[in-house]
């Protein structure tokens, strides 16, 4: 070999060696870099998880003594946005395996609970025994979950663990005894402290008997077979059986059979064999149809696959695709809980979209009850700078998992600004005031 071209090559990699290892060294800072943010980032989330824990154990001890509407109204406040603070800090802080259901449902419990009791304080309801001693049952899991995190803070501020190092370490206790400990175990301890957490009946939508509820009209199928289910979902992607490829099926309040081809999924309940959910890879370039021809072809869809009377009640388009809401109609009401999505390609009409989970979960026979209130009743009381558009008849859904039937008055500001203004129809007591917003993509709720 020529020496210049040795000389090339030994320059040649003296170079990629320094390169190498200087790159190894960026790579080492960068990597131990990230480690130390992470670190931070978890050590962070466990102080301020503790903290938010002991302002909850505060606030319910407070409560258990309060008489006054005022200090309930505050106290309540505190705890809810302390239990969203916990939350949020317990969402971001490491738990490997563990899945924290029971301790994220807990802590939305108790926000919702003592906000249902600052609903009856402010109607002037009293609260009762029983709630009281719910608050003592939520301050005692409450003590307890406090007291786990603190022991885990407490063991990081010792140096006994980082969250790079998680594995089972031997500490002394006070009697002198050695105790094996460890990071995770703490976290699935706090699991463990709700196993036997008593169920919640109140007004708010973590109450057990919204989390625990089930499809009356699913009770009420026979459960179908997996090749009906497959001619139903050909049917309502408009292919062939044969085209259909399986996928897991999905579990829950409601199971379903679940198929593809190229371009869609779709799902059909087990029970009853009802059309569950559609999706689609489907992307919009170009529109050519309008949020008017978006509706009728969403319209005529729900008709084909077996939801007739479905009105359209508020539509959005995004990127081409028009999402329309339909809910059903029973006589001259509109039962807002059973509400269907459909979404319909711009370009083509193609439907793209469908999701009829709330209308499966909540639709049923309704008995409406005799009233002797009129829309002109209903239209009294109204402030004055509201100017009434429209009266009609709405059922609509309360947090507690209940329903109203109401009168629902589409209403004017001074501003331009329509309101929805919803009254009881047996007693015309305001229910709920939604604000309707409008855009170039459509119109939504607030």
């Amino acid at each position: 070999m020529k020496k210049r071209k040795k000389i090339r090559i030994g320059a040649f990699s003296a170079a990629l060696f320094v390169s190498l290892t200087a790159w190894g060294i960026t790579g080492s800072v960068s990597s131990h870099r990230y480690k130390t943010e992470i670190e931070l980032q978890n050590q962070k989330a466990l102080t301020e998880l503790c903290e938010y824990m002991d302002s909850i154990e505060v606030a319910l001890t407070k409560s258990l003594y309060t008489n006054t509407d005022e200090m309930l109204g505050k106290l309540t406040s505190e705890l809810q946005r302390s239990s969203a603070g916990a939350k949020e800090n317990l969402s971001s802080l490491y738990s490997g395996e563990t899945r924290l259901h029971n301790t994220y449902k807990f802590l939305s419990q108790v926000g919702q609970f003592t906000a249902s009791l600052n609903k009856k304080a402010a109607k002037g309801e009293k609260i009762s025994a029983e709630e009281r001693e719910i608050l003592t049952q939520l301050l005692s899991y409450a003590a307890e979950l406090s007291l786990q995190f603190e022991h885990m803070a407490s063991l990081l501020s010792a140096d006994y663990f980082t969250f790079d190092e998680i594995s089972d370490i031997m500490i002394k206790q006070d009697s002198g005894s050695e105790k094996t400990v460890s990071y995770l175990s703490g976290i699935a301890d706090t699991e463990l402290t709700f196993e036997d957490f008593p169920s919640l009946i109140y007004d708010g939508p973590y109450s057990d008997n919204i989390l625990n509820k089930s499809s009356e009209m699913l009770e009420e199928s026979a459960e179908i077979s997996r090749d009906e289910a497959r001619k139903i979902a050909a049917g309502i992607i408009g292919t062939e059986e044969k085209f259909l490829a399986e996928e897991e099926d999905t579990a829950g309040k409601t199971a379903a059979f679940c198929f593809r081809n190229d371009t869609y999924s779709v799902s059909v309940t087990k029970a009853g064999g009802y059309p569950l959910s559609l999706i689609s890879d489907i992307t919009v370039t170009e529109t050519s149809l309008t949020q008017a021809d978006a509706v009728e072809k969403a319209s005529l869809f729900l008709g084909q696959i077996g939801f007739p009377d479905m009105v359209s009640t508020y539509a959005a388009t995004d990127d081409g695709i028009c999402t329309v809401n339909f809910a059903y109609k029973t006589g001259s009401f509109i039962c807002y809980p059973d509400l269907i999505k459909v979404q319909v390609a711009l370009s083509d009409g193609k439907i793209t979209g469908f999701d009829a989970s709330d209308y499966i979960m909540n639709h049923k026979k309704r008995d409406i009850p005799a009233f002797t209130f009129t829309p002109e009743d209903a239209a009294e009381g109204i402030v004055s700078s509201l100017d009434i558009q429209e009266i009609s008849a709405a059922v609509i859904p309360t947090e507690s998992g209940t329903e109203y039937f109401t009168y629902e008055l589409l209403c004017e500001g001074e501003d331009g600004q329509h309101i929805l203004i919803y009254k009881d129809i047996l007693t015309l007591e305001e229910v709920d005031i939604l604000i309707l917003l409008y855009s170039d993509n459509g119109t939504l709720t607030k």
